[in-house]
């Protein structure tokens, strides 16, 4: 049963991957110019992490549309792409990938060699099969094609994506990582957002690192990356307790943290109206 739930999950998303690198509206054009563009310089680019778990995971009645998209490319010259995106580029992060905003959207680039795991041997990257290896979470530990050729299927490689979804449980794919309190911020929001529970062993690392790290660096973390609301802030220590409260009880059951009326993160909030009142064609299945 679970083998048929999965492959289901696959198909959708293959669907809305597929509407959603699609030019048939005019509200898409612009963004399917530049996912062309990108794919230009490597026609093999795959669209991996929060923004292929959100375009999953939305709802028709209250759609999710990425404004944050991850593409990584197996050999493209990433200063020609910088070049070619002369006046949107905002920045070279410290791992060598490229951020480039356009218009609503951000998109960071990043080579498949230069991925933080496969770059400190952590992982073996040979392919895009190994990607999903790398990424510190299930729920991110995901690669979907973007642009397919006329009759083949649109290639999605992952490791425990969609079980975590299928679960509602977020757990740890890869712990080695050089930034723990990000990873608690990450952790707690995507929790947060879609109501998933923590599994125990994401659970124990939150718990260990949240004793060695100072609250208010986690939260002055969470306030740069995301930007909150300030009731959303008082949570996350809630959430932290409830965390280091049920481990003491048991470190082996997923945690279930405290039900918020926060709806700050759907992201059709920080949209314009013509881009919220077309996105549900994105996700119609008629």
């Amino acid at each position: 049963m679970a083998n048929l739930e999965t492959q289901k999950l696959e198909d959708i998303l293959r669907d809305r991957i597929g509407r959603f690198v699609d030019n048939k509206s005019k509200w898409r054009l612009h963004r399917h110019k530049v996912l062309q563009e990108i794919c230009g310089y490597d026609n093999n680019a795959f669209l991996c992490g929060g923004a292929a778990r959100d375009v999953l995971l939305s709802q028709n009645y209250k759609p999710i549309i990425p404004r944050d998209l991850d593409i990584i490319l197996e050999c493209a010259d990433l200063n020609k792409v910088a070049d070619s995106f002369a006046g949107h580029v905002k920045r070279w992060n410290s791992y060598g990938g490229l951020s480039i905003q356009i218009q609503d959207w951000s998109v960071d680039l990043w080579l498949l060699s230069e991925t933080w795991a496969a770059k400190e041997k952590i992982v073996e990257v040979n392919s895009f099969v190994d990607f999903p290896k790398t990424t510190f979470l299930d729920i991110d530990a995901v690669a979907v094609q973007l642009f397919k050729r006329k009759g083949q299927k649109r290639k999605i490689h992952a490791k425990g994506f969609f079980e975590a979804i299928l679960k509602k449980t977020i757990e740890i794919n890869l712990e080695d990582n050089p930034n723990p309190a990000m990873c608690i911020v990450r952790s707690l929001r995507i929790a947060n957002k879609f109501r998933f529970a923590i599994g125990p062993k994401l659970a124990r690392y939150i718990a260990h690192y949240a004793n060695q790290i100072e609250l208010e660096e986690i939260l002055g973390l969470y306030r740069t990356r995301y930007q909150p609301t300030v009731s959303f802030i008082e949570e996350i220590g809630c959430y932290i307790e409830t965390i280091k409260k049920q481990i003491r009880v048991s470190n082996k059951q997923p945690v279930k943290l405290p039900v918020s009326e926060n709806k700050v993160y759907f992201h059709s909030t920080c949209w314009n109206s013509s881009l919220q009142k077309n996105a549900r064609c994105l996700f119609s299945t008629e």
